[in-house]
């Protein structure tokens, strides 16, 4: 079975006063497979470039953004309905070869 990953996406729901202990829900799964970590984290950076890359920090994480209180976490897919639409069309290459999210 080859490993496939996803993009979960959960949302800022507080942060305490001491800025310490921070809430989030999950919302769901983005409806699109990448074949690997970086991967996912290109797409992620191609289509928020406002933000700070995914894995700028090594845990494969997004900061939240402060329009939409969404992160995006890369997972590992286990087969788990992915309810939530991939960013708009867009147009990527990876590794030589062009690949179309929608």
């Amino acid at each position: 079975m080859t490993k496939s990953y996803v993009l979960e996406v959960v949302r800022f729901t507080e942060q305490k006063q001491d800025g310490e202990n921070t809430n989030f829900k999950h919302i769901g799964y983005m409806n699109v497979k990448f074949k690997t970590k970086k991967d996912a984290c290109d797409y992620y950076g191609k289509c928020n470039p406002h933000l700070r890359p995914l894995n700028a920090y090594g845990d494969y994480k997004s900061e939240w953004d402060p329009k939409t209180e969404l992160l995006y976490i890369v997972r590992r897919y286990y087969g788990l309905f992915a309810s939530i639409p991939p960013f708009p069309s867009l147009k990527l290459s990876f590794n030589g070869s062009e690949y179309l999210y929608f």
